[in-house]
C-alpha cells in the first residue's frame, strides 16, 4: 500500500484520492438513498446547494482528511464512497474515523475493509496518531466485522445513544492504538485462526 501514480493511497483494489467539484453529484445520490443512509442517525434529501456547502467545509476544514474511495478493479476507477480521519488532535495525537461504500453494487466486496486499513495506515504513519477511534450503531453488524477484523477493540457502549431508523439504538465505540497496529506488523487486518 502506498501512493498511487495518480495520486493519493493505493490498496490492491482500492485507491484513496482528492474528493472534487465533479463527485459532488455522484456523493449527493449516495446520500440520498435511503438504503446507503439506514446506518445514519437522520436522512432526508439533501439538496446540490447543502452539497455544495458540505463541499467548502471539507475543502476549508483544517483538522480532517477526506478522500474518495476508487474501485480500482474496474477499467475506468469508479468512485463508490468516502472515508476520513476528522477532529484530528495534533497534540493528543487522536482521531475519529468515518467511512461510507455509498454504492449498493460494491457492498461486500472487501472495498470498504481494504479503505479502511489504508486510512488507519496514513493515520499512524503519515499523520503520526496515537489513536484511531470510531462509533457504529449495534445493530450494524458488517460494519463491527469489518472494525473488529482490522484490530480495533470494543472501548464502550453507548445505550439507547441515536434515533435510527424510527427506533432508539445503541452506539458501539471502538478504538485502536498505534502500539496493537505495529503489534499486528503494521498490518491491520488481523490472521485469521486456523
Amino acid at each position: 500500500m502506498g501512493d498511487g501514480r495518480r495520486g493519493g493511497l493505493m490498496g490492491k483494489n482500492v485507491r484513496l484520492r482528492a474528493l472534487e467539484r465533479g463527485d459532488l453529484e455522484v456523493l449527493r445520490a449516495m446520500v440520498n438513498d435511503p438504503e446507503v443512509m439506514r446506518y445514519s442517525n437522520t436522512f432526508r434529501p439533501i439538496s446540490d446547494v447543502e452539497q455544495g456547502a458540505w463541499f467548502e467545509g471539507v475543502v476549508r476544514g483544517g483538522n480532517a482528511v477526506w478522500f474518495g474511495i476508487e474501485d480500482a478493479r474496474r477499467g475506468q476507477p469508479t468512485l463508490v464512497g468516502t472515508c476520513c480521519l476528522v477532529d484530528i488532535d495534533p497534540v493528543g495525537r487522536k482521531a475519529e474515523l468515518r467511512v461510507r461504500v455509498g454504492d449498493p453494487a460494491s457492498w461486500g466486496g472487501g472495498l470498504g475493509t481494504e479503505a479502511c486499513a489504508l486510512l488507519v495506515q496514513h493515520g499512524f504513519l503519515a499523520l503520526n496518531l496515537e489513536r484511531i477511534w470510531l462509533r457504529v450503531f449495534d445493530h450494524n453488524a458488517r460494519a463491527l466485522r469489518l472494525y473488529e477484523k482490522l484490530g480495533f477493540v470494543v472501548e464502550g457502549r453507548l445505550r439507547r445513544h441515536d434515533w435510527v431508523g424510527g427506533e432508539r439504538r445503541d452506539t458501539v465505540v471502538l478504538g485502536l492504538l498505534r502500539e496493537e497496529w505495529q503489534g499486528a506488523g503494521g498490518k491491520v487486518e488481523k490472521k485469521r485462526k486456523a
